[in-house]
């Protein structure tokens, strides 16, 4: 019986013959040529004593598109079961492998099945988006249904979907590699499947940091392993002899989770983490470079730990020997980033920093920080930097964005000073940030202070408002590692300042504000140099005592001694003011007046030094009368010179640069003239 077309459910038959060749043998030969969608031959099969064998083949290989092919049953008459062999010829067709969840695109070649055995030739098809060769078999045992793929290509690692496109770009060439998959279908359980994959990375080169960084031609064989089933799968391999991987993942709801994983820069393949974390043990690390990467990534996923169709643990710990980060090496770190309700907690320890930051989704950031060494070492501005102060990188920063922080350090280092102690409260308002409950505690000396830093398309401006105390001036400039010819001295000094410009390089020119300074009961024992001597030098007050210790070494040899130094100076536009800078001296007094010039670094002092002396009328009378010194009590108990008691006041002119200071004389009054 032959019929030129059938339908045979929703599958299309031509040249359909039905042949019993012999009656004895009870048997019923049918040939057609079949053509169809897909799914449409798949559920043809279903609704024949096919469904478990080639039905069920069908189902764990579902085709997508229209096929074509040739079908033969055989079909016994006695109800024994039937046998069925054909050919499928694919042509731009798509191939689900449901127990992998994965889908082969343009798909073309021939394979036969005889019943739920299944064979192909090599078939070319797209898979990840790129070309892939491609056979299987399937065999129907006794006990489970198995399926062997094997896969063959020459793929581009910057290709793969889901890269990020800044690593993308930074992957070239090729790498040949060849895959085996074997599928098991128990009959009465779950579906289980392993995977080999071996790949010879010698063609592609990498530009990413350390320590994925490769040369092309340089050999660097990759090997995985994977087993697992419909709910996940565990996934082992290396990268050369070095770089060692073992993780576990598993699916839900479209998305594949990375539930626990570890990366071994050593031999050997790490264990899992006993928790769902991500565990990298790592050669040293450019944390710069990487965050460059991976920043626009990170951004995307958020705290949420999901990127694209993938997600990622939510606890991270890497140990690194050397991570590159902020223009400095922070050395044997210990990192750890958890997910928690509300936030990401960043637990650090090393050997320069131990400390937790608390990342809110909303509200500030929380920094407590046991101690920090930090002294960072950028680049200077004109070279092509590697690590470059991100601060000095622009103009202008913006603060948009910027989180609130709450910083509690309990010994810190920045920048090669020991600053202790260190609190700061920062928020960030549009183009200001302004800074509350800063505090400076270094043990010998204290600062309190609060700010603001704005800067816009219009100005740039800082302001800072505070004040400094301690009960030594030279125990707290010891403390930084600097000296003062100011001994045994507490000091009080309260500022309003505020100037154009970012809050490390003021503009001179609009430097304002006032300082009130009280320095109480000490001694001027040395004039030697260092920095902590400028605020002496900013008015000469150290080169004036010089001249002194010139004109009366009988009495300024041994030092200078002071109950109190006390002025308050005010700045406009970079030029700073003062008309009371008074030295109540046990030697002497000494008031001072006049302006400094910061911006063209002149002076204009005046001075008047006056001898311990009794508080006579006609002593006083005359300091009153004097503009230059003003009301003025001189106290002593020291018994002076005889050169230097016979002399009333003297007043002195300071002039010239702050770098070479002149010092003039113009008036000197004996001690004779007060009884007038």
């Amino acid at each position: 019986m032959n019929a030129p077309a059938a339908k045979l459910g929703k599958v299309s038959g031509k040249n359909i013959s039905a042949i019993i060749p012999d009656y004895l043998k009870e048997r019923l030969l049918i040939d057609a040529e079949v053509a169809g969608a897909g799914p449409d031959v798949h559920d043809y099969f279903m609704q024949t004593p096919l469904h478990d064998s080639v039905g069920t083949a069908l189902e764990e290989l579902q085709i997508g598109g229209d096929v074509s092919g040739r079908l033969h049953l055989d079909i016994p008459l006695n109800g024994q079961q039937v046998a069925a062999k054909g050919e499928v010829t694919l042509n731009n067709n798509s191939l689900l492998v449901k127990p992998l969840g994965s889908t082969l695109d343009k798909l073309n070649g021939k394979f036969r099945f005889d019943n739920g055995n299944l064979s192909s030739d090599t078939l070319t098809a797209n898979w990840f988006g790129q070309p892939v060769a491609v056979n299987f078999t399937t065999e129907e045992g006794a006990q489970a249904y198995k399926v062997n793929v094997g896969l063959k290509g020459d793929w581009q690692p910057s290709k793969f979907p889901g890269m990020p496109p800044e690593v993308a770009e930074a992957l070239g060439g090729s790498a040949p590699w060849n895959g085996k998959v074997a599928i098991n279908l128990p009959h009465g359980g779950a579906a289980s499947y392993d995977i080999g994959v071996n790949a010879e990375l010698k063609n592609v080169s990498s530009h990413l940091p350390s320590p994925l960084d490769k040369p092309a031609g340089e050999s660097l064989p990759l090997s995985v392993k994977v087993n697992g089933g419909l709910n996940g799968f565990n996934l082992t391999g290396s990268a050369g002899k070095q770089n060692h991987f073992n993780s576990e993942w598993s699916f839900a709801k479209q998305q594949v989770t990375l539930a626990r994983a570890a990366w071994r820069n050593g031999p050997g393949t790490p264990p899992l983490p006993p928790s769902k974390s991500l565990t990298l043990n790592l050669p040293p690390l450019d944390g710069e470079k990487w965050l460059g990467l991976l920043a626009p990534a990170m951004k995307q996923g958020g705290s949420s730990g999901k990127v694209g169709s993938f997600n990622f643990p939510t606890t991270v710990a890497l140990t690194t020997p050397q991570l590159l980060l902020g223009g400095q090496a922070w050395h044997k770190l210990q990192l750890a980033v958890q997910q928690q309700l509300g936030g990401v907690t960043v637990d650090v320890k090393g050997e320069e920093i131990d400390g937790a930051l608390r990342v809110a989704d909303s509200g500030p950031w929380r920094a407590n920080i046991k101690y920090l060494y930090y002294n960072p070492q950028f680049g200077d501005e004109h070279s092509t930097p590697t690590a470059t102060n991100p601060l000095a990188a622009a103009d202008r920063v913006s603060f948009r964005g910027w989180p609130s922080l709450m910083l509690r350090c309990q010994s810190c280092w920045i920048m090669g000073q020991n600053l202790g102690k260190v609190e700061a409260d920062v928020t960030s308002a549009g183009d200001t940030l302004t800074l509350q409950h800063g505090l400076i505690d270094t043990g010998k000396g204290r600062m309190t202070a609060t700010g603001l830093w704005k800067q816009n398309d219009t100005e740039e401006r800082t302001a800072l408002k505070g004040k400094l105390l301690g009960s030594k001036i030279d125990e707290t400039a010891s403390f930084f590692g600097l000296t003062t010819p100011l001994k045994n001295a507490p000091y009080d000094v309260d500022f309003d300042l505020h100037w154009r410009g970012q809050p490390w390089k003021p503009e001179v020119n609009s430097f304002n504000g006032t300082m009130k300074i009280d320095i109480g009961k000490g001694e001027i024992d040395s004039l030697g140099g260092g920095r902590a001597g400028q605020l002496l030098r900013l008015v000469s007050f150290d080169a004036l005592l010089r001249k002194l210790q010139f004109d009366f070494s009988d009495t300024f040899g041994k030092g200078f001694y002071f109950d109190s130094i006390r002025s308050t100076v005010w700045s406009k536009d970079g030029i700073m003011h003062t008309d009371n800078l008074l030295v109540d001296g046990l030697a002497a007094d000494i008031a001072m007046s006049g302006q400094v010039d910061l911006v063209k670094r002149q002076l204009d002092m005046e001075a008047v030094v006056a001898p311990e002396i009794s508080a006579t009328v006609g002593v006083a009378t005359a300091f009153v009368i004097n503009p230059i010194v003003g009301a003025a009590v001189f106290a002593a108990s020291k018994v002076l010179a005889p050169l230097w008691n016979k002399i009333s006041l003297i007043r002195y002119h300071i002039s010239g640069s702050m770098d070479q200071p002149k010092i003039n004389e113009v008036l000197r009054k004996p001690k004779e003239d007060k009884a007038s």
